[in-house]
């Protein structure tokens, strides 16, 4: 039989480990641009392809990227035409 839930993370609170590796990681990067060295590895790159490639990698992580938004349209065949709502609305409501 399974029993109440007690210990662990509370819902919502952030994992410590996940936030402690994206903070060491972008502190290395911070670094490492600092320095100078990312640009000179970077234009170090001999082929054209290869940089924009790693350009490319590193956009992700600035630009957000684009999510494919969808729409249904959809026409009921049995709708009224404009005409016919226009004389539907124009008709005495005493009649």
């Amino acid at each position: 039989m399974k029993g109440k839930k007690t210990g662990g993370r509370q819902k919502g609170t952030p994992n410590k480990i996940t936030s402690d590796t994206k903070e060491a990681i972008a502190n290395l990067l911070n670094n490492y641009a600092i320095s100078g060295d990312m640009e000179k590895d970077f234009k170090a790159i001999k082929s054209g392809k290869d940089r924009l490639y790693v350009a490319e990698k590193f956009a992700q992580y600035i630009i957000p990227k684009q999510q494919a938004i969808t729409a249904e349209v959809g026409v009921d065949v049995h709708e009224q035409t404009i005409e016919d709502r226009l004389v539907e609305l124009s008709k005495d409501p005493e009649e």
